[in-house]
């Protein structure tokens, strides 16, 4: 059953999330849309589907999920900084559409400070650090030793530059004083296909697109990068148990506009957290791996500016950037 409803996107959850009577609705009476800037089908598309739906049910209103991908989330997100600050057009991001586009991007099309308001922090995801399983090693340690014995032998798979699975290899770098190059690819599934192949021999990508992989034997996990070990991959230690410190997960929020009344913000905020704690939202989550943080405002707001001060020092020291 994990490994199905892993991969599994939500597709039978409806568009609309239909309001139920038994909470008073929600100021303006109109149908909130809570904007994915991401396409259907992912594990994004599918947390906000499940967060539409309770937060209908809480607030007495239709609640609707507007996919608007584009440029790793930012025409989305540029959507709604731009949006009327009533409370009825919402954000669902990961944090790097909030700590990474704009240091990478020259214009993003929005500020993720002064542009929103933050409401909740909802959840968590580790990534997952992997080789081949022909590769030598078995332990964060035995890959940093092969690395430094033949330095510049050891290729890693990414998703484009500047994307988790690039940043989070380029951390692993430094942190352990290893030289590992970067093979860059179009989509996960061509990075995972030729980490399966070993013509690449390590790779960082999230856990929910992996673990079928793991599972397998098709490829070896060596750690995962959240603060502690993830309950759905028994005997797979931290990598910050060899390198103390390296906590790295990725985590989905949502957002309003600036401007947004205050009152507004905090039952909405009230809502989406009591949302994160939901039992049905909590088994789905924790099924893909996901540790619930259901952080208000101020926890979202503390983490946006911390990640993406070390976001933005290591973009600058990469010297990358996308026109």
């Amino acid at each position: 059953m994990l490994r199905r409803t892993l991969l599994n996107g939500g597709a039978s959850l409806a568009l609309t999330a239909i309001a139920g009577p038994a909470y008073a609705q929600f100021p303006g009476g109109s149908a909130i849309s809570l904007v994915m800037p991401y396409p259907p089908g992912g594990l994004g598309d599918y947390l906000a589907r499940l967060v539409a739906k309770n937060l209908a049910e809480q607030l007495g209103v239709s609640v609707v999920v507007e996919n608007k991908p584009g440029a790793n989330g930012a025409i989305g997100a540029a959507t709604v900084a731009k949006a009327k600050p009533d409370g009825h057009t919402l954000l669902c991001v990961p944090a790097s559409t909030l700590t990474t586009n704009p240091w990478l991007m020259k214009d993003a099309g929005y500020d993720p400070v002064k542009d929103f308001r933050p409401l909740a922090r909802l959840i968590e995801f580790p990534n997952v650090l992997m080789v081949n399983p022909e590769f030598p090693a078995k332990t964060v340690q035995e890959l940093i030793d092969v690395a430094r014995v033949k330095p510049g032998s050891v290729n890693y798979g990414s998703v484009g530059v500047g994307s988790s699975t690039h940043l989070q290899a380029e951390m692993f770098k430094r942190a352990a004083g290893i030289d590992v190059v970067n093979i860059t690819y179009k989509g996960s599934a061509p990075a995972l296909q030729d980490l399966v192949a070993g013509q690449v021999q390590m790779m960082f990508d999230n856990l929910p697109s992996a673990f079928p992989l793991i599972t397998s034997g098709k490829v070896r996990a060596l750690a995962v990068t959240g603060a502690q070990p993830s309950p759905v991959l028994p005997g797979v230690p931290t990598v910050a148990s060899v390198l103390p410190g390296f906590v790295e997960v990725t985590w989905w929020a949502i957002l309003g506009p600036a401007g947004m009344p205050a009152d507004i913000a905090a039952r909405l905020s009230e809502a989406l957290q009591k949302t994160a704690r939901e039992p049905g939202f909590v088994k789905a989550m924790t099924e893909r791996g996901g540790v619930i943080v259901a952080g208000g405002p101020d926890e979202l707001a503390t983490a946006i500016r911390t990640e993406s001060e070390k976001t933005g020092k290591l973009i600058k020291e990469l010297g990358i950037s996308i026109q």
